[in-house]
């Protein structure tokens, strides 16, 4: 998703919604969201932060930009990834479930060549 820069007052706004059979990998360089699902997960994601969704046998769940971002006088910046990972058969009925691992919690890596994080 983005790079953009939503104006003044918008944002993302992907209304709940259902997934079955598949998990969802979310990651921002840019922005934030809010997470919000039928388990009754409530999670801000930042840049940097690893949002894991497993659908399984079913879950509805919504992403918006929040209020004080949309307030912004520059506009509302995004930019990240969304991948969805179909699940082997074997697993298409497990239990929905969501984990969120803040960036500090994350594993990084030291990219020699470039000497930076």
């Amino acid at each position: 998703m983005g790079p953009a820069i939503f104006a003044p007052g918008e944002g993302v706004d992907v209304r709940p919604h259902p997934h079955i059979g598949l998990a969802t990998v979310t990651y921002l360089f840019e922005g934030e969201f809010m997470h919000r699902d039928s388990l009754g997960s409530a999670q801000l994601i930042r840049p940097g932060d690893v949002n894991w969704m497993v659908a399984g046998r079913g879950i509805a769940h919504s992403e918006r930009t929040p209020p004080e971002l949309r307030r912004a006088p520059a506009g509302a910046p995004i930019h990240g990834i969304q991948t969805w990972i179909a699940l082997p058969q074997a697993h298409e009925e497990t239990s929905p479930s969501f984990s969120h691992h803040p960036a500090r919690t994350c594993p990084r890596s030291r990219d020699a060549a470039r000497g930076c994080d």
